[in-house]
């Protein structure tokens, strides 16, 4: 033990001088370490080989271990963020260091098996305590700090460890034991690298970008718990992930946004990059959403040279390197779309590239990324409690309910005002919508509250409450321009852009949908969404888009359920409609995915219109897949996108149900069938 401490001492001080050149080793292990025994008993250990070796002072993506994909370094010894592929620091050498010392008290390394086995082992597994048990307990916490997957929480610096070193020797020879807290106090004062610690002067981030985040309402209720939560969590250099989780409606968006504002203000507190996407802004429905549309845009904005290459798993790797090497805010609202639904693989992403993103985040991250969805995050689910940390976002209390309905200009007493949250289950969409019907109909009137249909029964986990408030707004409007407007929106899982929008405006009238809407001039057709802003049943004008319109997803489904269930017609009229326009949109041969989107629509919209072998041949074979070329799939690496294509050609859009073989000329041949079926296997098996 003594011999082992005082190598460890000496290539300390190695690493030291190296540090003082601003340099980082990289491959530190036994065989590059010269041990010399002198006569006196005494020995010399020098550090050798800086063949790897790399100067912190090179700019940008040089100082990473390895460019994405490589890997220089011996498996066995190497730290958890040199297999991340990201900046690293004399903290990796020590890591490395702690390794070294593991294998001179016990003859072999902590971990061992095949480079993908160590590699594994290195950034998730617990470290196998038990082969110490021979060991010293005050040298098993000097391992545990040096082996630790967070830099942050490792000696910072060789001066730190060459400090602690002597009481280390100490309370061994005195047969005491020592803690991890006790140790690492006997570091110096000197700031520690890593860490969260705001700087005197905040610089803003170098990029932002939030423009495909939802347009919420500005106000909050009861959240300030939930908000210093978020704060907490950016502060603490501990945790990676943070996921907000509730069902439909209860604010997790507008509990985000209200945050991202309190540290726009602070100029993000310190983060280098700040990226937002949401899933329900690129598709509500789970049968449609694929995060090709998203790894695309992410890989190219964090600067991925080519975004086509690798399998979903390693785009999604890629992905995580590139967000982890800075400290960077990544934002991910409403994933739901991509998880499996309630049952036996409830909250598992069924997206590859997610679950590598996600994955690799949890284990290593210099920032936080933080996801709202409907289901906790199966995937990450070992992580919870630490370095993934969960929020169960709480209906409002009766008390904050009464000021949000107070604050939509509410009339009537407490009592009363509180009584109506709590009937409503303090569910704040739901409020918010019968706030603004009471003010609409009834001069804000809280007794009138019960005038609110009582007729719906649907799962309150899925917004009935909200479907109640939506029920009565329908009743009180009639059919007329607004529930046109409304039904509108259900053609959409995102949010509806103007030219869209004209296509199923055009004349002649969508009979039994768009005839209340035919003749309404510009200035009528602003008034007629103002209104439908002021009731709640619109999103607020998104700066970044003027001219779209869009609404809680919710609402989006209410009113898209009754389109497909009761005007089957205006729905296959509709979408033809939009096939046409989403076709017309985009080059015959796309060349690459964001070109390639509107294709994708055209296909869904095809299905839903009833053109089955139309979207089968003229848009999927020739124009997405390009015959036998396979492009979207072997180019562009579309396979999600495929797939939610692909499901349209099934009963309720669902793997597993009957085909749909369609009616007169696009019905589907047994050939068109078989071909179907042949690409989903072939590509839900790439998937799994």
């Amino acid at each position: 033990m003594k011999l082992a401490l005082e190598i460890l001492a000496q290539v300390a001080a190695g690493l030291a001088a190296i540090h003082e050149q601003n340099l980082v080793h990289r491959d530190i292990k036994p065989s590059n370490i010269m041990v010399c025994l002198k006569g006196d008993g005494t020995l010399k250990a020098k550090i050798i080989d800086l063949g790897l070796a790399k100067s912190l002072n090179e700019p940008g993506e040089q100082t990473a271990i390895s460019t994405p994909g490589a890997f220089a370094g011996t498996p066995e010894f190497a730290s958890p963020e040199q297999f991340a592929g990201v900046q690293v620091d004399i903290r990796s050498d020590l890591y490395s260091l702690g390794v070294v010392l593991w294998e001179m008290l016990t003859g072999q390394t902590p971990f061992r098996g095949t480079p993908g086995e160590v590699m594994y082992q290195h950034q998730r597994a617990p470290l196998p305590l038990e082969l110490l048990k021979a060991v010293p307990q005050p040298a098993v916490v000097l391992i545990e700090v040096l082996l630790e997957k967070d830099p942050t929480l490792r000696f910072q610096n060789p001066a730190e460890l060459l400090n602690a070193l002597p009481t280390i020797v100490d309370v061994i020879a005195a047969g005491r034991r020592i803690t991890r807290r006790q140790l690492q106090q006997i570091a110096p004062s000197t700031p520690r690298a890593g860490t969260r610690r705001p700087s005197a002067t905040r610089l803003a981030p170098k990029k932002i970008s939030l423009a495909r985040l939802p347009v919420t309402g500005s106000d909050v209720f009861g959240r300030e718990e939930d908000i210093a939560f978020l704060d907490d969590a950016w502060a603490n250099q501990h945790v990676n992930v943070v996921t907000i989780v509730a069902w439909a409606g209860v604010g997790k968006s507008t509990l985000v946004n209200c945050w991202l504002r309190r540290m726009a203000a602070e100029r993000y507190r310190a983060a280098q990059l700040v990226f937002g996407w949401s899933f329900y802004r690129q598709g509500s429905s789970g049968g449609t959403s694929s995060a090709d549309e998203f790894l695309d845009a992410a890989l190219t904005w964090f600067g991925d040279p080519d975004p086509r290459l690798g399998s979903a798993w390693e785009k999604g790797e890629r992905l995580a390197k590139l967000v982890s090497r800075r400290r960077t805010l990544l934002l991910l609202d409403g994933l739901e779309p991509l998880q499996n639904p309630p049952g036996p693989q409830e909250g598992c992403l069924r997206d590859p590239s997610l679950q590598a993103l996600l994955r690799e985040l949890a284990v290593f991250n210099n920032g936080l990324c933080v996801i709202t969805t409907r289901l906790s995050v199966a995937d990450i689910a070992e992580h919870v409690h630490s370095s993934v940390l969960r929020r169960d976002l709480e209906q409002l209390s009766n008390d904050a309910g009464a000021k949000l309905l107070l604050a939509l200009r509410v009339k009537g007493d407490e009592k009363k005002l509180r009584a109506a949250s709590d009937e409503f289950d303090g569910h704040c969409l739901a409020l918010t919508l019968l706030g603004s019907f009471l003010t609409d109909a009834y001069g804000g009137d809280i007794r009138c509250s019960k005038q609110v249909s009582h007729h719906l029964v649907h799962d309150v986990r899925q917004g009935a409450h909200a479907r109640r408030v939506m029920a009565s707004y329908q009743s009180w409007w009639g059919e007329g321009p607004e529930l046109a407007t409304l039904r509108l929106l259900g053609f959409f899982d995102r949010p509806a852009d103007e030219k869209a929008l004209e296509a199923l405006l055009k004349p002649p009238a969508i009979p039994g949908l768009t005839e209340s809407l035919a003749d309404l001039s510009s200035a009528e057709w602003r008034a007629l969404l103002a209104r439908l802003r002021r009731a709640r049943l619109l999103a607020g004008e998104d700066p970044h888009q003027p001219g779209q319109i869009d609404a809680h997803p919710l609402i989006r489904e209410y009113f898209g359920e009754q389109l497909r269930d009761r005007r089957t017609e205006a729905w296959q009229e509709g979408n033809r409609r939009l096939y046409h326009h989403y076709g017309m949109l985009v080059p015959e041969l796309p060349e690459t995915l964001r070109e390639m989107e509107p294709l994708f629509l055209a296909a869904i919209c095809a299905c839903n219109a009833g053109l089955f072998r139309e979207c089968l041949h003229e848009i999927y074979v020739a124009r997405i897949q390009r015959g036998s070329a396979c492009f979207a799939a072997r180019v562009l690496g579309a396979r999600e996108a495929l797939l939610s294509v692909l499901v349209h050609f099934f009963e309720n859009d669902r793997w597993g149900s009957p085909m749909k073989e369609g009616v007169g000329p696009q019905r589907l041949t047994a050939e068109d069938q078989l071909f179907i079926v042949t690409e989903t296997a072939l590509y839900l098996a790439k998937h799994i």
